[in-house]
């Protein structure tokens, strides 16, 4: 790519997406990775792929100095009113759903229901940054929340009967993968259109 069309403000966006994706991709990791033994291992891979979408962002933010600026072309998303709708009716939606479940006595079905709302929030978003990626996150959020209420909430194994949060366990790690799957064609496409205009 021309290093004129690739803009300050594109690398600065990509930046902040992936800090925002990275961290809440780490969030449903490490609450899925609580819910099953053997912690270690998932941390840790959680941690480095955690750390490698931070330190692209970093990249992408340093790099943003020399680049051109704003081409003119539209607003930032996070400013726009999709986006600020979508985010206010999350943040109501979530303690709203966890507190209605808790008192139903379905504590269980908190985790799959914020994954749900999550999900739902991301349609909100397709307008906003104008990329149907996010309908694709989203749909895989909705989709897996709901396939998640079909699996037992906790199981035990071994002979010392250990529980397994198997459903936390699956929305979590699931969720994870989702969004790191989400940023992955954003942030290696910035990277190469960034190694082309060299």
């Amino acid at each position: 790519m021309p290093r004129s069309l690739l803009t300050a403000d594109h690398l600065r966006g990509t930046a902040l997406t992936s800090f925002l994706v990275g961290g809440f991709a780490a969030g449903w990791g490490m609450s899925g990775s609580l819910a099953l033994p053997g912690l270690a291992g998932r941390v840790a891979l959680i941690l480095v792929v955690t750390a490698a979408l931070f330190g692209f962002a970093i990249t992408f933010l340093w790099e943003a100095r020399g680049w051109p600026g704003a081409t003119g072309h539209g607003s930032n998303p996070f400013r726009t009113r999709d986006y600020q709708l979508a985010v206010l009716v999350e943040i109501i939606a979530i303690p709203l759903a966890g507190r209605l479940l808790t008192m139903a006595g379905r504590p269980d079905t908190v985790m799959p229901a914020v994954a749900a709302i999550v999900g739902l929030h991301f349609f909100g978003l397709v307008r906003a940054f104008q990329s149907w990626r996010f309908a694709v996150v989203g749909a895989g959020m909705v989709l897996l929340a709901l396939l998640s209420l079909t699996l037992p909430p906790c199981v035990t194994v071994g002979p010392t009967g250990a529980p397994l949060g198997v459903r936390a366990a699956v929305v979590g790690l699931g969720c994870a993968l989702l969004l790191w799957g989400g940023i992955a064609p954003l942030v290696i496409g910035t990277w190469r259109q960034m190694g082309e205009a060299v």
